[in-house]
């Protein structure tokens, strides 16, 4: 399974990003999160801050509230000059958000003379309304309430500094608070001058092949932009061998198991356990996929495995080898890829010490409740998928609903279509002034915006050839593809654009 995860450099797992990813999948990847992971003590100088958030938002008679977690950058502020609000997404927040170091939040400051802020999204990080993420608690973590959390907090931020009175508010975010970027643009028109959608997946779907199709795109297709169909294929062939034999019940077919991936001891018992291994492996390359513009490994690393390989089996292990999939946090490092040690963390409604949250829960409470992206791999001759029958059982996606929160499947169906009717999904109508922005070999695109027809609403779209997830959402970095350029410096100009638009509109009203 893959997790959709938002794009910031704190994230635990994108944004992770689907519905669901085992901790153990990503700690064993050598990935540095989005090739951004600093430590925060060099990042002091911009520490934590906190806004009292209302719970609910839709009742007027309910007057809890909570400590929301929030960061803010204003080195570069001039009176008057915009604020730039960073949105969080489904993990901790960092000051990486608005120092420089992370998303280009606090490059755009600089630019603008304004101010660059963060505001974590509730229930992930330190932003816990409730001591647990029990059930009846989670009602409270919806996309709705996190609108009305950035509305709050921004006119809370405005009076709170008689110097931003005068000051225009632009709001950006990536992956899901992609999605979050767009919708407060649709939810609160007249609050900001306009937004980024960085790679944001607007269209909720409940079962969707994509993401696989996509995967076999990506690694089908080099650095150059040429395209081979035969190393998805070699992979893909590998992975169906792999398939076979750990659906196969032997011994003898469970002893090359514990050789080729070093599986723990009892925990292939179950055909859920089986799925949950087989998915595993043929889904990960995804991940890889998803941030390759931004972290290491990439692509071309997996693609030189994969053409080197004598064969396909060699391909698809090796690959494995890679991606360290035969290496656990087990007894003497075995791994442990059962349907239990899911549900483990899962089931788990208590809040860590450390402050992290428990995202793998939140947001699979949020896919379950608002958004699908089950990543299934059913596909067709004409659209192939690098994921095997695996990947598509029920044991790993709705009944992960019914079992955990008691979600059923048709209930899933109808909160993803109430989602989509709400926001109006690919469509948009009646948006005006956001810029969408996509990487051509991201598999999010095909749920976001990637084109819009002309109109009068000042609505964008661009899509980077080459480009992965939230492609040109971070600083400026060595080595990125040249849409990450353009598509930063159109997010800039846009902002200019629509920053001197307000304020020639303030001084006539004045």
């Amino acid at each position: 399974m893959m997790l959709l995860f938002a794009c910031a450099a704190s994230l635990i797992s994108g944004c992770q990003a689907g519905a669901m990813l085992r901790q153990e999948w990503h700690s064993s990847l050598s990935i540095d999160q989005q090739g951004l992971q600093l430590q925060d003590q060099r990042l002091n100088q911009y520490p934590e801050l906190w806004y009292n958030q209302q719970t609910d938002h839709f009742a007027q008679s309910d007057e809890r509230t909570f400590p929301q977690r929030y960061f803010a950058n204003f080195d570069h502020f001039k009176p008057g000059g915009p604020i730039i609000l960073a949105i969080g997404g489904e993990g901790p927040l960092s000051s990486s958000y608005v120092s420089g170091e992370g998303l280009t939040t606090a490059h755009f400051a600089e630019k603008l003379g304004g101010a660059a802020v963060a505001l974590e999204h509730r229930f992930y990080g330190k932003s816990q309304p409730f001591p647990s993420l029990d059930r009846p608690n989670l009602e409270y973590l919806t996309s709705r309430q996190a609108l009305h959390d950035l509305a709050g907090f921004q006119m809370w931020l405005k009076k709170s500094n008689s110097s931003f009175a005068d000051s225009t508010f632009f709001c950006m975010g990536g992956s899901y608070p992609g999605n979050l970027a767009a919708w407060y643009r649709l939810e609160f028109p007249t609050l900001t001058g306009g937004c980024w959608s960085a790679s944001g997946p607007v269209q909720a779907q409940q079962d969707w092949p994509g993401f696989g199709e996509k995967v076999w795109k990506a690694i089908a297709t080099d650095t150059t932009g040429a395209y081979d169909d035969s190393v998805s294929l070699k992979l893909y062939s590998g992975y169906e061998q792999l398939a076979a034999i750990i659906q196969d019940p032997t011994p003898l077919a469970e002893q090359q198991l514990v050789e080729l991936f070093n599986v723990c001891p009892g925990t292939l018992v179950s055909q859920a356990d089986r799925d949950s291994l087989e998915s595993a492996i043929s889904t990960f390359p995804g991940l890889v996929m998803q941030y390759n513009n931004t972290a290491k490994p990439k692509l071309a690393d997996v693609r030189n495995i994969i053409i080197q390989a004598e064969t396909a089996l060699d391909a698809a292990i090796n690959v494995s080898k890679f991606l360290k999939l035969t290496v656990g946090h087990g007894p003497n490092n075995c791994t442990d890829n059962s349907i239990g040690a899911m549900y483990k963390q899962l089931m788990d409604a208590t809040l860590p010490e450390s402050g992290e949250g428990n995202a793998g829960r939140a947001w699979t409470w949020q896919t379950c409740n608002e958004f699908g992206y089950f990543q299934t791999a059913t596909s067709s001759f004409e659209n192939r998928t690098m994921f095997t029958r695996g990947a598509s059982a029920r044991a790993l996606w709705q009944q992960v609903c019914s079992d955990v929160f008691q979600i059923s499947q048709e209930t899933i169906g109808a909160n993803v279509a109430a989602t989509n009717n709400y926001y109006g999904g690919k469509t948009q109508q009646g948006i005006t002034n956001v810029f969408y922005s996509n990487g051509d070999l991201d598999a999010w695109s095909l749920l976001s915006i990637t084109e819009y027809p002309e109109n009068q609403q000042e609505v964008y779209a661009s899509v980077a050839e080459l480009g992965s997830h939230c492609v040109g959402l971070y600083k400026p970095m060595d080595g990125e593809v040249p849409g990450a350029t353009e598509i930063r410096d159109t997010a800039l100009q846009l902002f200019q654009k629509w920053n001197n638009a307000s304020a020639y509109r303030q001084a006539v009203i004045v």
